[in-house]
């Protein structure tokens, strides 16, 4: 079995190559965006390989032809003549003040000034940028490169707070403005970031930028497919059989149903996380690797913040022109759920044509749930952790009474601030939540012939048919289960139906009384 280095936290082309690290070959995408036009943009979540994806381009306007030998661009006609090429990285940027962005400005133009000359007269920032980029030209006769990766992080990162945000986009303007101002010393040029800014003015100045995020042609230029895996990255899943003594295609499906499922395009290529992927290959263990290297919380709170029920926003349905850029996530978090990674294109509907969103894999979806559910709930991670695996040992049990007193005890214990608005919504939320963690099949207002149940659970021995009752009884909760014979539809399921009718009170916003039949 061959043995593979895998390129974790590696993002320069050229290390990746000189180094002997596996590389999942992309060159033919470049190809493709060389030959078809000048100016582009790509939205793609945070650690999808954009950053390599703008690396393997620098590398190959550099004309550096020794690293591309047996690549797929490789192939094609291309003179390899060396061009400039101004590489703007924020990834690693300090964005919590102004002083940060200034700083890496500041810091990479000075460094091409050294290299091309400055002109004195040349006083901010954006004509220090064109100025440089003009001498660039002239000096090696070949027009300019532009690549600016995560040209949003500022403005991502202070999207909750409306005054930062504005001084870092009023700096900004100025120089994506010098793209069009230098137009006619531009060979090539691309923005990566999360998501579409269109008050910028590199998208409303530049008509002629294009935005291939959601393009079929250009669904796989980053992330992997399994295609791909099997093509460059089986030794490392035959690793993961041996260590866990599972077949191939067991540990195939596995990395699958926790990695894969990302779609960015109507055509739904089906892409996995190379992050998350790579991680998984080098350690020969499934883990989860994406979530844990950060999330901004103002997400999660943008989903407490919009009361309802929370399994919306993990089946939602939203238009082309909303996916694909964002002003502010506080009225509606989809779009930038879609675009951050956590949630992804499942479908398109065949009656308007908006997409269909859901969550891509198991991966996210307990990354998620375990993030979000000490905010809806008000308690702390090690808290609520402990809640889970004492409520997961219950309810896999059956043993409803105990996993019902539990469950009373945690909501008596959410802060008033969290549940006054909307209790019975809380209530559903936060066993929504609990579910998804335990891994179980849930589902609210689910529909029968006769109506719809509250909450149906499932597990690999018992079916739990809940409904609820606001400011009810219990007794009436159970009469409507077996009046509308909502367990008629798993009679032959095999196994155990447990019913709970549950009493709410809205003034205490909690249960009042339950009972339990078998």
């Amino acid at each position: 079995m061959a043995n593979q280095k895998y390129p974790v936290g590696i993002e320069t082309f050229s290390e990746l190559i000189e180094e002997g690290y596996v590389y999942v070959d992309k060159t033919e995408y470049i190809h493709r965006l060389i030959e078809r036009g000048k100016y582009y943009f790509l939205s793609r979540p945070r650690r999808f390989g954009k950053s390599l994806l703008l690396s393997t381009i620098k590398s190959f306007f550099e004309g550096r032809r020794n690293l591309f030998k047996n690549l797929a661009i490789d192939q094609y006609p291309y003179d390899w003549e060396p061009h400039p090429v101004f590489h703007l990285n924020f990834v690693n940027a300090n964005t919590s003040s102004i002083e940060g962005l200034h700083s890496i400005l500041i810091a990479q133009i000075s460094k091409w000034e050294r290299q091309y000359g400055r002109d004195e007269s040349e006083i901010d920032l954006s004509q220090r940028f064109y100025g440089v980029i003009e001498r660039a030209v002239a000096a090696t006769g070949h027009k300019a490169v532009v690549l600016i990766d995560e040209y949003d992080k500022f403005l991502v990162a202070t999207i909750d707070n409306p005054d930062l945000n504005r001084i870092f986009r009023d700096t900004l303007k100025p120089i994506y403005g010098t793209l069009k101002a230098a137009d006619s010393f531009i060979r090539f040029a691309m923005l990566t970031g999360v998501t579409r800014f269109s008050r910028l003015s590199v998208f409303s100045d530049m008509n002629n930028l294009r935005d291939i995020s959601l393009n079929n042609d250009f669904a796989a230029i980053c992330g992997i497919t399994e295609s791909e895996i099997r093509h460059f990255l089986s030794p490392g899943v035959e690793r993961i059989a041996k260590k866990l003594d599972i077949s191939f295609e067991e540990a195939f499906s596995r990395l699958k149903q926790n990695y894969d499922g990302y779609h960015f395009t109507s055509d739904r290529t089906d892409l996995y996380n190379p992050f998350s992927l790579l991680y998984a290959l080098e350690d020969s263990k499934i883990g989860d690797y994406w979530f844990a290297s950060g999330t901004p919380t103002f997400l999660l709170e943008a989903l407490r913040s919009r009361v309802g029920n929370i399994r919306d926003f993990f089946n939602s349905e939203i238009d082309d022109a909303s996916l694909g850029e964002i002003e502010s996530y506080s009225d509606d978090p989809t779009a930038l759920l879609f675009q951050t990674g956590y949630l992804t294109i499942k479908g398109v509907s065949e009656e308007n044509g908006d997409y269909l969103l859901g969550l891509p894999n198991e991966e996210v979806g307990r990354g998620i749930f375990k993030g979000i559910l000490p905010i809806f709930s008000g308690m702390g991670k090690d808290e609520s952790r402990n809640f889970i695996r004492t409520f997961t040992r219950e309810v896999k049990s059956g043993n409803a009474e105990t996993f019902m007193q539990f469950l009373k005890s945690f909501l008596s214990d959410i802060p008033y601030d969290l549940s006054k608005n909307k209790p019975e919504v809380y209530f559903e939320n936060n066993i929504y939540i609990i579910c998804r963690l335990l891994g179980m099949e849930i589902q609210t207002e689910y529909r029968t012939s006769h109506g719809r149940i509250d909450i149906l659970m499932k597990t690999d021995k018992f079916i739990y048919v809940i409904e609820l009752k606001l400011n009810g009884t219990a007794t009436s909760a159970m009469n409507q289960i077996e009046s509308k014979e909502y367990t008629l539809p798993f009679a032959t399921d095999g196994r155990q139906i447990i019913k709970i009718g549950i009493g709410f009170s809205k003034r205490t916003r909690n249960i009042s009384r339950w009972l339990i039949s078998r």
